[in-house]
């Protein structure tokens, strides 16, 4: 006998609906710029509330610049998918012997109760992969393929919508 707890859920990729500023990428990820600041997302979205962003920050500039990630979130018919955690995931490996690079530096966590994400450093030339968990929608209602879904992107001076289309994997 299953539960619904214990049921696989279900989801899919996310593909970006290309627009003003924005860019689909051939690996299904936008591509967003603000002045020197280059992202790209890829998401993922699920009908059980594992909702993910993963965005590569980059500054092409000669400037340091700041990306505050509280703005960070995903909206849907059904309601509005929170920022649950949000790390610096930059030159984290699992798969090699070294130890010193097996954690992520957190930027945000619900659960610790950490009221406003740490912002995100990026020197001159410098990239960072940032790792968002989002928080499920809504418990009335669920995401169908093909449904559009809006994440909003924090870059340095403001913040980008972006549409994407929920797919099946």
């Amino acid at each position: 006998m299953l539960t619904t707890a214990c049921q696989r859920s279900t989801g899919g990729p996310l593909e970006p609906v290309p627009s003003a500023g924005i860019e689909a990428g051939q690996d299904r990820s936008a591509i967003l710029r603000d002045g020197d600041i280059i992202a790209r997302v890829t998401a993922r979205w699920s009908s059980t509330g594992e909702n993910s962003l993963r965005i590569n920050y980059r500054n092409a500039g000669q400037v340091r610049r700041t990306v505050a990630i509280d703005g960070l979130k995903m909206t849907h018919s059904t309601g509005e998918a929170a920022l649950r955690t949000a790390v610096d995931a930059t030159g984290v490996d699992l798969a090699d012997t070294r130890t010193d690079n097996d954690r992520p530096r957190v930027l945000f966590a619900l659960e610790n109760g950490t009221g406003t994400p740490s912002p995100l450093e990026l020197p001159p030339g410098v990239s960072r992969d940032v790792d968002a968990e989002l928080t499920s929608f809504s418990n009335d209602g669920a995401i169908q393929t093909d449904d559009r879904i809006i994440a909003t992107i924090p870059m340095g001076d403001r913040a980008a919508a972006v549409i994407f289309v929920a797919r099946k994997p």
